[in-house]
């Protein structure tokens, strides 16, 4: 496969782990990546629990899963996330997820939810 274009990560690893994601989720995976570090900027990003994206500071805040036509994030706080744009599932103590199947998906929802993520540092 010819190599992909994408804005490296300062981690290997990472760099890495994007060139070998399968072409059909390739850029869905990069446009979200790109819309989390923007709205993120002090993130790093760490491959855990072997295949997963992490995007963290001094603690975890959002897991990448990659599936069949889809890629989920999972924010460990969101819970505490106003979530306003109605995006965020699941029942957990504390996590929530963001399921996106396209590349039409809500850029702001997720700009904000990232911001958000960020703010629970301090």
């Amino acid at each position: 496969m010819e190599s992909m274009k994408f804005k490296r990560s300062k981690n290997d690893i990472v760099n890495e782990y994007i060139e070998k994601l399968d072409k059909e989720i390739a850029p869905l995976f990069l446009d979200i990546r790109g819309c989390v570090l923007a709205a993120g900027p002090s993130f790093n990003e760490s491959i855990k629990w072997k295949n997963c994206l992490v995007y963290g500071t001094t603690k975890n805040h959002i897991q990448t899963v990659v599936g069949k036509g889809k890629i989920s994030l999972i924010f460990f706080e969101g819970v505490s996330l106003d979530d306003k744009y109605g995006l965020l599932e699941g029942d957990g103590s504390k996590a929530r997820t963001m399921r996106i199947t396209s590349l039409d998906f809500n850029k702001k929802a997720l700009a904000d939810y990232v911001k958000q993520s960020l703010k629970m540092d301090k």
